[in-house]
């Protein structure tokens, strides 16, 4: 007797695929998408945590193995609460809020037996597919918004104008979070796009439209981050790829890069701000207030790691160190004195700060181990791994929440797909 077909809605209302969609929610969702109850742990993308750590916790042991390392950082990182820079509670709801989304993803990724190239190809549908609602938001922004309006109607979506079109971020929130979070995606991309057509790079799912569609998502946020991802990645192509002699074409490309910045308002804008935020010895001007907000926390970072070299103020004590440090003062800048104060508008800049030179040199080390080299015949853990080492480094760059988007499972990611090259190339048992 043959066994009846599964229907196409059982294929897609499953518990395995709501399982996958919670696992990701929180990386493709705006934690101010919508809100589950007030605090910081009533954002809406934070239903996933809720609903499948009680099932995982069941199910599997407490991820111990993975995040030893994790623990050991909060256990130095508690020194502002030990030398009585913060209250305790503070420490705790700092370490617990990192604590949370490791774990998760700790579980997932053990739900998910480790397998790389599955999880990174689902990463990637979830790319496309908030990468298409903000080129239809694009779109739908010069005939009338209606997209935008029905979309609000569900969760809190908003947009910023540019001066053409608007800043994509499709349902993460702002532009260089879209920029941070689709920008593996984009890397991958490019690679896809500059290799030979009868090449394989061992992830099916991402076809030549596909990369297209990441590198346009991301050119059109108009954020410097997207930019300089998707160069740091072809450059890092060129190198590793045995290319070395390509490496002639680097200048064209700052000279060309340096043209768009000129072309490009938003761009333009923050390069001149840059330079005359560097130049302004009273921080007293006019200047391009992120410009202004970034620069402002290297200096306090510089004042904090001065004070405290070795391992900093502590974990969350950024905020501190602004009010003690800050440049700002009753001037025209006076209203950016303190903001950014608790991310420091770059995690390397509050890594710095909150865990000192220690800090720093973990990150390096972490950097430099999980790296791995390219193998010519399995060229796919190479590029996943390229693609998360792009992401780390520009949310090292540009971003100082430590786990916004689910930054941990890319953290997660860097690390477990070096395991896997380990067992592959490195530990391969002999016939």
């Amino acid at each position: 007797m043959s066994q009846k077909a599964t229907s196409l809605f059982g294929r897609i209302f499953n518990s395995e695929n709501a399982i996958v969609i919670l696992c990701f929610i929180p990386i493709f969702l705006f934690r101010y998408s919508f809100i589950l109850f007030p605090g910081a742990l009533g954002y809406g993308p934070f239903i996933a945590f809720y609903l499948l750590l009680p099932i995982f916790f069941l199910k599997y042991k407490f991820p111990f193995r993975e995040l030893a390392w994790v623990v050991f950082v909060l256990m130095v990182g508690a020194s502002g609460v030990m030398t009585g820079v913060i209250p305790n509670g503070v420490y705790i709801k700092v370490a617990g809020s990192i604590m949370l989304p490791y774990v998760f993803y700790a579980y997932v990724w053990r739900h998910f037996e480790y397998n790389v190239e599955r999880l990174f190809t689902i990463y990637l549908k979830g790319a496309y597919v908030v990468s298409i609602i903000g080129l239809l938001l694009f779109v739908d922004s010069f005939v009338g918004n209606n997209l935008l309006h029905f979309l609000q109607l569900f969760i809190s979506i908003k947009t910023i104008d540019a001066s053409f079109g608007i800043r994509l971020a499709s349902s993460l929130g702002e532009p260089t979070y879209f920029a941070n979070i689709v920008l593996p995606a984009g890397v991958v991309g490019v690679y896809r796009l500059i290799v030979k057509k009868e090449m394989g790079i061992g992830i099916d799912y991402l076809t030549k439209r596909k990369a297209i569609v990441f590198i346009l998502a991301l050119l059109l946020t108009y954020s410097a981050i997207a930019f300089l991802g998707l160069f740091l990645g072809g450059i890092l192509f060129l190198l590793r790829h045995g290319a070395v002699r390509y490496a002639i074409i680097i200048p064209l490309i700052l000279i060309f890069a340096r043209i768009v910045i000129f072309q490009v308002p938003e761009l333009e804008e923050r390069y001149q701000g840059v330079l005359s935020v560097s130049s302004e010895k009273t921080q007293s001007g006019d200047f391009h207030g992120s410009s202004f907000i970034l620069f402002n926390h290297a200096y306090i970072t510089w004042m904090n790691v001065k004070e405290n070299p070795l391992f900093g103020t502590g974990l969350g004590t950024h905020a501190i160190a602004t009010e003690k440090y800050s440049l700002g003062n009753k001037g025209v800048e006076y209203h950016y004195r303190t903001q950014n104060a608790q991310d420091a508008s770059s995690m390397l800049l509050r890594i710095l700060s909150e865990l000192g030179l220690f800090g720093g040199i973990l990150v390096f080390i972490f950097l430099k181990r999980n790296f791995i080299p390219r193998v010519p015949e399995d060229p796919v853990l190479w590029l996943i791994s390229t693609a998360i080492f792009v992401t780390i480094v520009m949310q090292l760059l540009r971003q100082g929440n430590y786990i916004l988007n689910g930054f941990p499972f890319f953290v997660l990611g860097f690390v477990f797909t070096r395991h896997e090259f380990n067992k592959r190339h490195v530990f391969k048992p002999t016939k």
